[in-house]
């Protein structure tokens, strides 16, 4: 797609991180391993929501609607692109995209895309963080 089209498709999403494909990267037929991309997945996921909600004690849940659109090759910029979907008590859900964004055109193309649920916790269990009074008073700049 366009670089226009994307922009509007990614309306209410923030670019979180980048990360460059290496060879160290690829697998047998030099595609991007699909575990590393879930691992980046998860990891600017988790940056986003620590910048969101200023709390870091928190744990992936799940994944769901993994939908890995297309692949990515050596020396490709994959850009991370998050937005809140959905907050619970102690559960906060993104919704994370990645695009392939070409420095030589206009072209991004998405190459995966899955919502991310993380669980907030307190001495090792689940902590209703989305009703503390540290939340409350932090609310003002979380980004939806």
């Amino acid at each position: 797609m366009t670089e226009k089209q994307a922009n509007q498709e990614l309306e209410g999403f923030h670019i979180v991180t980048r990360h460059l494909v290496m060879e160290k990267d690829l697998n047998y037929h030099g595609n991007l391993y699909g575990g590393t991309m879930l691992a980046w997945l998860d990891e600017s996921s988790a940056l986003y929501i620590m910048e969101s909600i200023g709390y870091t004690n928190f744990v992936t849940a799940g994944m769901e609607n993994v939908k890995f659109k297309s692949p990515a090759r050596s020396g490709e910029a994959v850009v991370f692109y998050c937005r809140t979907a959905e907050i619970g008590r102690s559960s906060i859900t993104v919704q994370t995209r990645a695009f392939v964004h070409d420095p030589l055109s206009d072209r991004k193309d998405e190459i995966i895309n899955c919502s991310i649920t993380f669980v907030c916790l307190k001495d090792g269990k689940p902590f209703a963080y989305f009703e503390s009074e540290d939340y409350k008073n932090r609310r003002g700049g979380l980004r939806t």
